[in-house]
């Protein structure tokens, strides 16, 4: 007795709705994180409530540390906690692929039954292509979007700018305080560093807001 044709359209359409849904986790972060690493690239004037996030909270580290941390660790943590909807990241991922393997899992289950029902090769030939074809678009579509490279590329950007950027402004503005401190005036700094102070507290409100 042969598996009826409706049990084998239920399981090509199961296979088929999961790795649908394992790509779609895929892109989800794989968009997310190309659109944060432009964003980094000009991270002082970003939009990102992410990135801003980012400047708020290391400014805080670091006058609390006054002006000690490790800015690679920093950022490594940060980026822990990114999130699209309530998911983090790294579990879109895991989510992606245990839907891949979902999806392979219904085209076993559907050989499965057509060999224990006495069906041929031929008969069951399709679950076969349709596991391979499932593996080949889902590491296709993984290899395109390059969620590792993409991250590191986010990381590498926000490094750059914390490290080589923020953490002068934040050096000029703690002199520029201690200077008023002392009675003293600031000294004048080409590119208008003196208005960097002005520049945090008003992305401070914006955040809290």
């Amino acid at each position: 007795m042969q598996v009826s044709m409706r049990g084998h359209i239920f399981f090509t359409v199961i296979s088929v709705v999961l790795l649908f849904l394992s790509i779609v986790c895929r892109l989800t972060t794989g968009v997310m994180l190309r659109r944060l690493a432009a964003e980094a690239e000009n991270m002082s004037a970003t939009r990102s409530r992410f990135l801003k996030q980012c400047k708020l909270k290391f400014q805080s580290y670091y006058e609390l540390g006054q002006g000690v941390m490790n800015v690679g660790v920093f950022v490594d943590k940060f980026l822990q906690g990114l999130r699209v909807g309530k998911l983090n990241l790294r579990l879109w991922d895991l989510l992606s692929g245990q839907l891949l393997l979902l999806s392979v899992f219904s085209c076993g289950i559907g050989t499965c039954l057509g060999i224990a029902h006495g069906e041929t090769i031929r008969q069951i030939l399709p679950y076969y292509l349709l596991a391979f074809l499932a593996l080949y678009l889902h590491f296709s579509v993984s290899g395109l979007i390059d969620v590792p490279g993409r991250r590191q590329e986010l990381r590498t950007a926000m490094i750059d700018f914390l490290e080589n950027r923020m953490t002068e402004r934040l050096q000029n503005i703690q002199e520029d305080l201690g200077c008023l401190e002392n009675g003293e005036e600031p000294a004048k700094k080409e590119g208008g560093e003196n208005g960097e102070k002005g520049e945090l507290e008003l992305l401070l409100e914006e955040f809290l807001a």
